[in-house]
């Protein structure tokens, strides 16, 4: 059966541009936010309030009801998020803001409505936190742009702290373009002003969205559209020379150039265009780059023995050979995420040791499985290979420390592993078809 929002996003693709005067009723209809309640996975981290699915889940309807009621009457009001922070493999920490259950069931049909006005806007070199787009298809479009479409600069750019700098007036005003529903808007402010709760203070700020709310995502993608996609398809890219192309996956993007002077004026135009909306690039994860067919042979023009590697969606990308010699885009699984991914399989299988060796191998697979799954991409089989032989030494060490006495050694495991180690096949092919092939 088709559902109302279904039949909403069709209606919005086939009538793009359009202004939406009247949304609420969508925003508080039953039946969807119930929809949204099934959607919603019974493991995730509760909020403020420490209502999981399950407390949640007892007479369902009437609350849903009743949740409908407070948004139809603009009673509703959103409650803090709990803060938590998360480590990154930088050392640093990441804050995220994690919503009450009653707000992830709002949020969920919020960003369904802003998706369903917004999609067929959204550029198709825009990947992040959009449905049946992901960060392969990045990955993909990347390489066919340094590939086939004469790039030789490269800018790697990343915004600093976006999240947290999101300003909530400019975003509003991005909103505004297509909805001008005021009450719909005012429930999304409602959500903005929220702020988080922290070791039980009340704090609110002027900018940035909780990284963690099911709405985020969706409005970063909205702000960005306007603030880079736009700007950088209808304004930057016609002033330049040569061909320039960028890829963006939520805040991480690579911008792919011809010429050198359009690298460098981009470099300059960016920051000044992100001053006007009060961000800023991180210089630590920002560089401009000689990358492409040509760097190989230039690359001692910059003084170097070899051409610069830059990281995207977890992939160090390289200069590369193909077996006849001709040029590819090489990629390798960053350094950085694999000692992070060791030191927390490390760890889980510490605590697993009471379980018994089985739970330790079966998670340790597990592991091994997702990693293949994300990494295992075109040039990346001999790091996979690596990163399979160091979880299995992990698991080897802690299988033995299950008590004080050394119970395998390492000739009777391998025999074990054969019949344990998941397929390392390669998942995704991410070359390119050559211009030459076409």
């Amino acid at each position: 059966m088709t559902t109302t929002i279904e039949r909403f996003t069709q209606w919005a693709r086939e009538n793009p541009q359009r202004q939406y005067t009247a949304l609420m009723g969508l925003l508080s209809s039953p039946m969807e936010l119930l929809a949204c309640f099934d959607e919603q996975p019974g493991n995730k981290a509760c909020g403020i309030d420490q209502v999981c699915k399950a407390d949640y889940e007892v007479d369902v309807v009437a609350r849903i009801n009743a949740l409908s009621s407070r948004l139809k009457r603009l009673s509703y009001q959103p409650k803090p998020s709990r803060r938590v922070y998360i480590p990154k493999s930088n050392g640093k920490v990441r804050p995220l803001g994690i919503p009450s259950f009653e707000d992830r069931i709002v949020q969920r049909q919020m960003a369904k409505i802003l998706e369903a006005i917004w999609e067929p806007e959204f550029r198709n070199y825009s990947y992040g936190f959009r449905r049946n787009c992901n960060a392969h298809q990045a990955l993909a479009r990347l390489a066919e742009v340094i590939t086939n479409e004469n790039t030789q600069w490269i800018v790697e750019a990343d915004i600093k702290g976006f999240f947290d700098n999101v300003n909530h007036d400019w975003l509003m005003k991005f909103l505004e373009y297509r909805i001008k529903d005021p009450i719909f808007l005012r429930i999304i402010r409602r959500f903005l002003k929220a702020g988080v709760l922290e070791d039980g203070v009340w704090r609110h700020e002027d900018t940035g969205t909780p990284q963690g709310g099911l709405i985020s995502p969706v409005l970063a993608n909205i702000y960005l559209h306007y603030v880079l996609d736009i700007w950088f398809e209808r304004k930057f890219a016609k002033m330049c020379q040569g061909n320039a192309k960028v890829v963006r996956y939520a805040d991480d993007f690579v911008v792919c150039f011809a010429r050198e002077d359009d690298a460098k004026r981009f470099m300059t135009e960016l920051q000044e265009r992100l001053d006007q909306f009060g961000l800023e690039v991180e210089p630590s994860k920002t560089a401009l780059i000689r990358f492409g067919s040509q760097a190989a042979t230039s690359c001692g023009k910059d003084g170097a023995k070899r051409p610069a590697t830059f990281d995207f969606l977890g992939f160090t990308h390289y200069v590369g050979k193909s077996r006849k010699g001709r040029f590819i885009v090489g990629r390798t699984t960053q350094r950085d995420r694999i000692t992070k991914k060791l030191k927390e399989v490390n760890q889980k299988l510490a605590q697993l040791r009471l379980q018994g060796g089985k739970a330790m191998m079966l998670y340790a697979r597990r592991h091994l499985v997702g990693h293949v799954a994300y990494y295992g991409v075109s040039g990346n089989a001999r790091q996979i290979s690596n990163y399979a032989y160091l979880i299995s030494r992990v698991l080897f060490k802690w299988i033995n420390r299950r008590s004080q006495r050394r119970s395998c050694n390492w000739a009777k495991f391998s025999k074990v592993l054969r019949a344990w180690m998941p397929s390392l096949q390669i998942q995704h092919n991410l070359y390119p078809k050559p211009l030459w092939m076409t």
